[in-house]
């Protein structure tokens, strides 16, 4: 039973598809629900459960240079994380990785950040 790769022509997401029977499945973005796709020509993957890969993932060696402080580790720990676990991490990761990419999650928290210290400042005097 191979997995095919789908790529929406709507919304731009990949879905992966369990395919027990080629002749009687009709591909579909798992996203946005659209049939406009196109099957991808991926690499052959092997399922591997949750808990193993949970299990591979936190192994201490595989952080290699990974310092919370370091905004490019950190990314690049959080595209290692979005490869391994994909489409299981949801809508909102993709969210957050597409806004590092542009510059306004770093903007985000900048502002977040001062709010924050707004905050802490109006509750010191009183």
């Amino acid at each position: 039973m191979p997995i095919y790769e789908y790529k929406c022509l709507s919304c731009g997401k990949v879905s992966e598809h369990l395919v027990f029977n080629e002749n009687l499945f009709v591909p579909y973005c798992k996203w946005c629900g659209s049939k406009k796709v196109e099957k991808l020509i991926s690499r052959v993957k092997v399922k591997v459960s949750l808990e193993r890969r949970l299990e591979k993932f936190t192994d201490e060696s595989s952080f290699g240079d990974l310092d919370s402080a370091n905004e490019k580790t950190m990314k690049k720990f959080m595209e290692k994380m979005g490869a391994e676990f994909g489409s299981e991490l949801g809508d909102e990761f993709d969210e957050v990785m597409e806004a590092a990419k542009t510059g306004a999650l770093e903007e985000e928290v900048s502002s977040s950040n001062s709010e924050v210290t707004n905050e802490e400042g109006s509750n010191d005097s009183s």
